[in-house]
């Protein structure tokens, strides 16, 4: 993964920011977008729906059925428009055969639930009462596999498993390591989709109806009792058809963003878990100090190229000829002829010498100015000028002295949270944090920062200084100081149990 070639700006960023981020990814590439998906799934769609014409609902349901196989179709231009590439609609059509092939066990699992739903729902008279309790146990059965289709963050998923191809225990490893802050943001994004899919299908089927010519009435169709006679008495075979066409359109809007914003939480999540900004930062001064000693190296030796050019070309003009002699003439002419040759040869190596040291001279000081400017990345722990600790009172207006927590610090909090303190006894773990990282010199923070920024410190420290820890306690924090929302069970058990830091923030 080429980081330097990103077309957007690597930072850490909240995860609605996230979120943003990949919707306006999707916006800005929509074209591409439309013509993949227009010449890949949409089709496809359309094919179902042909193929289940006699009952189209079953169709329908087929094609909610497959889409996570859908969504990779959208997710591969997305991908690669991040890196500066361009995919085109013939990649997506190939996206699209081969995600079929792998996920062919989806495939022929959403098959069969058609078919059998398709059995059991049809119309045979009499033998609907005798099938209403298979009919009962064919929709359990289609709940209890909702997890094996996708879980409700699959949008966090579906990049793990599409662009790094994980599958099986490592699959399960690494969505566990990136869902960890992101799986709550992406239920999220699930359920304000779904929304919006109903939203768009209903206001299509609804406008639809509208159009309708007179004499021709839905009333006697939309009803609690046709839909219990079965779909073709709940609405007429065109009916479904419109449904069904406005649906595939509302599934083919909302998986872009959908599948966009999912994209953004997973970007975003690893540039927290390994530091994509740091690594984009350090990339970028090392190419600068290269270009440096490249272009003193090719300015050293240009130099001496124009300087033997130019001697040549004074060497080669008429006033300069070659005389022969015989060995024993005037020792006097020899010697003037000999002086007259260094002489011009020494004012041309001087003037290429004179440059040389010009370049060499001009690439130090600026090798000395781009260390100054990027001083802060090469700064060891926070000192004065008396080579002191830094003193740091307050940071996000908490009092993070050491002298100010009780030695106890972990008991202490306890107590407070069993006593329904709980933003008292997070704020103590917090300060507590924040004292030991300070004191012990393991990170650099500013009493200007917020919550934000001394996570973003502590993440470039890496474990060192916990980072993982740190980052389960601000969150905890964060959520229970401005949203008044409590951390659930397990949480709160690893911020007691998992506690890496100093008591009262001393060494």
């Amino acid at each position: 993964m080429e980081l330097e070639k990103v077309t957007a700006e690597i930072r850490p960023r909240t995860q609605w920011e996230a979120i943003d981020l990949g919707l306006r990814l999707t916006g800005e590439h929509s074209i591409a977008l439309l013509k993949g998906w227009m010449t890949s799934v949409y089709p496809f769609g359309l094919l179902i729906l042909g193929i289940c014409h006699q009952s189209v609902g079953w169709g329908i349901f087929l094609i909610w059925w497959l889409k996570p196989i859908w969504e990779c179709v959208a997710l591969h231009p997305l991908s690669r428009s991040l890196f500066g590439e361009h995919s085109t609609w013939r990649e997506s059509i190939k996206v699209l055969t081969d995600e079929v092939f792998k996920n062919k066990g989806l495939l022929l699992m959403g098959v069969i639930l058609t078919a059998l739903g398709w059995f059991l729902h049809s119309d045979n008279g009499d033998e609907g009462n005798s099938k209403a309790g298979f009919v009962f146990l064919f929709w359990c059965v289609v709940f209890g596999l909702l997890f094996y289709r996708s879980p409700l963050s699959r949008s966090l998923v579906l990049p793990i498993r599409y662009l790094e191809g994980l599958e099986g225990a490592r699959h399960k490893a690494r969505y566990q390591t990136l869902s960890y802050r992101s799986a709550s943001s992406a239920i999220g994004l699930t359920c304000i989709c779904l929304l919006m899919e109903l939203l768009l299908c209903g206001s299509q089927v609804y406008f639809a109806f509208l159009m309708l010519p007179d004499g021709v009435e839905m009333s006697e169709f939309l009803t609690w009792d046709a839909f219990l006679e079965g779909e073709s008495k709940f609405l007429p075979n065109w009916g479904w058809v419109v449904l069904g066409v406005c649906y595939l359109n509302a599934v083919s809007v909302v998986a872009w963003f959908y599948t966009g914003g999912g994209f953004g939480l997973y970007v975003n999540t690893r540039t927290w878990a390994e530091g994509w900004d740091i690594e984009l930062k350090f990339k970028g001064l090392g190419q600068r100090l290269g270009l440096i000693l490249l272009g003193l190296v090719m300015l050293g030796s240009s130099a001496r190229v124009e300087a033997n050019q130019d001697a040549q070309r004074v060497l080669n003009q008429e006033e300069f000829k070659i005389d022969t002699r015989a060995v024993y003439e005037d020792e006097e002419r020899e010697e003037s002829s000999d002086s007259s040759s260094k002489a011009g040869d020494g004012v041309f190596a001087g003037i290429g010498q004179f440059l040389f040291w010009i370049i060499v001279i001009t690439a130090i000081i600026g090798l000395i100015w781009i260390v100054i400017h990027n001083l802060h990345m090469f700064r060891g722990s926070p000192k004065n000028s008396a080579g002191e600790l830094k003193k740091v009172t307050t940071v996000a207006g908490l009092n993070v002295e050491p002298e100010s927590l009780p030695s106890d610090l972990l008991v202490k909090a306890r107590k407070m949270w069993e006593s329904g303190q709980y933003k008292e006894a997070l704020g103590l773990l917090y300060r507590g944090a924040i004292s030991s990282l300070v004191t012990r010199q393991l990170v650099e923070i500013e009493e200007s920062d917020t919550e934000m920024d001394c996570l973003r410190r502590v993440v470039s420290r890496g474990e060192i200084a916990s980072a993982s820890y740190f980052a389960l306690l601000t969150n905890a924090w964060i959520s229970q100081a401005y949203a008044r929302r409590c951390p659930n069970e397990k949480v709160v058990n690893k911020l007691w149990n998992e506690w890496p830091f100093q008591e009262g923030g001393h060494k």
